[in-house]
């Protein structure tokens, strides 16, 4: 059995739903809701609980033999979390603790990758067999702004158009980490998980162009007016979120399809063909 904490977000479905096929997990989500759909995806077994609960996750980790860990996007107790997952796995003999970081972690900048660095300290030192992945900005987070990206031909970003980044798709962020999860050999690692060369947003709305065979342009959203249209966020996750958003202004964030082409043993997804696949779901939706 592989345990997945964060089991109800969209990484973790989309974990459950491929790795459910080939091995048994339970899945540790929030909200009695989630319960339904993640047995639907192929969970056996569905616990509902908080990650701050050391009696529910002591629970959790019974008969594990892997765990997956995602802390909830953008929690202030992240490292609180990851040291009570940490523990209690250390403490029923999880064979493999697998945890689900960010690229650059160690930018203390953006105070949410660092967090994510400081509970991959904890994951070094616990003693456990590890793998670490690390990804790329999801491609799926254009999903977001489609409307208008479909709509008005408008990508709207609140930092410089002109920044580096690369991307990962998320079903190739989740086909890693169901090899490293059962495939011998990925101990004790810390992986990149990125699927592009780095580009700019420019070159991405020439690619929305290209394959929605409409004009797409970006543009770079004020910080203030960003915020004024985001609803539904807390202060800390508003506040990291901006922190970020400076950063990238500045620096991007990039990296190297190297190691996910050769944990895939394929090329990576490119970010023309999660395109088109996303253009087909929202037509055949509508």
């Amino acid at each position: 059995m592989i345990l997945i904490t964060g089991a109800g977000g969209k990484t973790g479905r989309t974990l459950i739903k491929r790795l459910s096929k080939i091995e048994g997990v339970c899945a540790f989500a929030h909200r009695e809701e989630h319960v339904s759909v993640l047995k639907c995806l192929g969970a056996e077994k569905v616990i509902v609980g908080d990650l701050h609960d050391e009696s529910a996750i002591h629970s959790a980790v019974q008969g594990a033999r892997s765990v997956y860990h995602i802390c909830p996007n953008m929690n202030p107790d992240e490292v609180e979390i990851g040291k009570l997952v940490i523990d209690e796995a250390r403490k029923a003999g999880v064979e493999h603790f697998a945890y689900h970081s960010v690229l650059h972690p160690q930018t203390e900048q953006m105070n949410h990758h660092w967090q994510k660095s400081r509970v991959e300290e904890m994951i070094f030192e616990s003693g456990l067999p590890f793998t670490i992945l690390q990804p790329a900005p999801y491609m799926q987070n254009l999903s977001a702004g489609w409307k208008s990206i479909v709509e008005d031909g408008v990508l709207r970003i609140p930092y410089s158009v002109h920044s580096k980044f690369s991307f990962v798709d998320l079903e190739d962020v989740t086909e890693a980490a169901k090899i490293v999860l059962t495939e011998p050999n990925h101990k004790n690692a810390v992986y990149e998980i990125v699927g592009t060369l780095p580009m700019s947003h420019v070159e991405v709305a020439e690619i929305l162009s290209r394959v929605l065979n409409r004009d797409v342009r970006v543009e770079r959203e004020e910080i203030s007016d960003w915020r004024l249209r985001v609803t539904g966020l807390s202060e800390y996750a508003l506040e990291n979120l901006i922190r970020m958003f400076e950063y990238y202004d500045q620096w991007g964030l990039m990296g190297n399809p190297n190691v996910l082409k050769w944990i895939l043993r394929r090329e990576p997804t490119t970010l023309g063909t999660f395109v088109e696949r996303l253009a087909k779901e929202r037509n055949a939706t509508h």
